[in-house]
Order: C-alpha cells, then structure tokens, then sequence
C-alpha cells in the first residue's frame, strides 16, 4: 500500500471484494399514555406494508434491536412496559441515570416482558423473587408496583449514580451473570430519552446513519458485535478485549493485520484530525499519560458523536457518545502504511 494514503482508502480496496455492510440507526415508534414514544437506536431496519380498514396502505416500522450479539425484536407491549418503569420512576423522582439503570435491567431479566414465571419463583419485569422478601406474586407481576420496588433498592444503594450501569443494576439484582446489564445500556438511553423527551417521529422522518461500504464496514461491524463482552487488559478477543485490543482483532476480521498494538503505538503513527471532521473509523484517544507518554485509552468512531470502546475492568464492550476537545480527547486516523493485508482465514 501507499504509505501516502488514510485507512479510508481502504474502502476503495476492499469494496472491489464484495465486502458491503449496513447498519442502521433507526427511530421506532409506540403509543404510549397518549404520547409517542420514539426509540432511536442501532437497529436493522424492518418494515411491512399493511393495510387499514378502508383498504388505504400504510408502513409500520418493525423494531428490531441488534444489542450485543442479540437480535431483540421490540413489541408494543414491550414498548409500554418500558414506558412504564420510565414513568414510575419520573413520579418518584428518580435521576435520569436510575431509569436507564432500570429500563436495561429489565431488559436483561425479562426481556422487558412481564413473565409470571423464572429461575425457581422469580417473576415480573425485574425477576424479583417472592421468597426473598420483594412482595407477593401479584405485586410483582404488577410493572408499577415491581418498579418501584426496584427503585427503592436502588436509591438505597450508596454510591450508585457514580457507578457504571453493570455494579449500579448487580447491587440490585445480584446476578449470577453481572456484566450483562452493561450490554443494553445503549438502547435502555435512547428509550429513556424518547420517553423523557416526548419525540413524536413518523416512520418518514426516520433518521438513518449507515456505516460505510468496504473493510471501514466490516470492522465496525465486527466492533460493534462484541457488545457485552468483558474488558480484559491485554486480551484481543474473541472472548474478551482489552481498548486497542478490540480495534486489533476488529480489522482482522475485516481482512487486515493493524502493525502495531497499543493506543500509545496507534497514537504514534496517526494523522491528528480536527474535532468535528472525524469519519467511521477513525480512533479517539483519551488518557494522555495515565500509563506513560501518549494516550492510554482509545475508543472506534462509529459516526461522530458515538464510539464503540473497550472501557476497562469491570466493564464491557459499548457503545459510548463522546465529546473531542482536542486536548484531553483527540482524534486520529491511521494511515494506509499501519495495516497489511492477510489471508481470509487468518481473520478468524
């Protein structure tokens, strides 16, 4: 490769190879206590003509979550149950951060569905167990009633609006499995958002941002499935990532051997690109000397504004909005010279 040329030529190169992929940030739409709730996340689009009574075609946009390796398709009484423990904790004044940290626990728990079954008597949106002093059945099958009472052992933890969502929702729940929760954050935000925010979208006003054709695609692509997966300093997957661990093994799936390892390497012999001008792809550095010269974390630009990390032990890959100042927060991009081209098999 031209040592002249950015890590975008590779879209060029690897398009000509058939590689495309799309993934779609989509707004969904659900009725909700007479409001519209609008649900923008990172989702495969779906769609289905239907027709109304007078025989008139309408489209209905079919939400279908891609979170974590899981393809969730969100229903409307999924929806309302979200709208649910959303209000219930706006009527007692719950912080912001305390409805995420419930929204994504009952997707993990139940799949935001009120089951009146579980491991040994758990039930309800939050699996809470009768025998362990949460309430009767009847309570706890009631989505108002078991959110309050997640509520109330959540703001009684001390601490928890600093903690990350995954120690905030186990300090709750105490889960065999504690780093799931981490993996819904994503989509438990935007729901929370919607609702706050009383969005009302039709499905042509859906805002879509799809990732770029080529080996950029790929990678992202690839990133982004490792949702959930825990931070491990030193690992490059494909059970567990450390920051620049997972842009290693990512671009390996797309074809392409990265020549050096750490963020500090990266940083090293990358471009400075202004804030603001980033595209997919591009790498933000943070950290500048907490573990020596240079940045000592590293995060994938999905688009501008959000990034897939690797953030550290105790966490999970994620998504993650951020800000570039330019100072503590910088942004670089790869040149063409810092990957080489390995055989497909290799990439596994």
């Amino acid at each position: 490769m031209n040592g002249d040329l950015h890590v975008h030529s590779l879209v060029r190169r690897s398009a000509t190879t058939g590689a495309r992929t799309t993934v779609a940030v989509i707004v969904v739409l659900v009725l909700l206590a007479s409001a519209v709730l609008v649900v923008p996340v990172l989702m495969m689009m779906g769609s289905a003509g239907l027709y109304d009574n007078n025989g008139a075609s309408q489209t209905v946009c079919a939400p279908t979550a891609v979170t974590g390796g899981v393809t969730m398709t969100l229903d409307a009484d999924q929806l309302q149950n979200a709208g649910t423990i959303v209000a219930t904790g706006q009527q007692l004044s719950v912080p912001g951060r305390g409805l995420v940290i419930a929204v994504a626990t009952a997707l993990q728990e139940s799949g935001l569905r009120n089951l009146d079954y579980g491991d040994r008597d758990s039930v309800g949106l939050f699996q809470q167990r009768p025998s362990s002093g949460w309430g009767t059945v009847a309570e706890l099958t009631t989505p108002a009633i078991a959110a309050t009472k997640f509520y109330q052992a959540l703001l009684a933890v001390p601490g928890w609006e600093s903690m990350p969502l995954t120690q905030a929702a186990q300090a709750v729940q105490h889960s065999a499995f504690p780093l799931a929760y981490a993996k819904w954050e994503p989509l438990a935000t935007s729901l929370v958002r919607s609702a706050v925010g009383n969005i009302s979208l039709g499905c042509t006003d859906v805002l879509t941002s799809s990732l770029p054709d080529g080996a950029i695609g790929v990678m992202l692509r690839a990133a982004l499935e490792q949702q959930g997966k825990p931070y491990v300093w030193g690992a490059t997957g494909p059970d567990a990532f450390d920051c620049s661990g997972l842009y290693v093994y990512a671009w390996r799936q797309a074809g392409y051997q990265v020549v050096v390892r750490t963020a500090a390497q990266m940083w090293s012999l990358a471009t400075e690109v202004r804030p603001g001008s980033e595209q997919p792809g591009d790498i933000l550095f943070g950290e500048f000397g907490a573990r020596g010269p240079g940045p000592g974390h590293m995060m994938i630009v999905v688009r501008p504004g959000l990034a897939v990390q690797a953030p550290s032990t105790g966490d999970v890959v994620k998504m993650t909005q951020y800000t570039a100042d330019g100072v503590q927060w910088r942004l670089g991009r790869l040149p063409a010279s810092a990957f080489r081209e390995i055989e497909p098999a290799a990439a596994a």
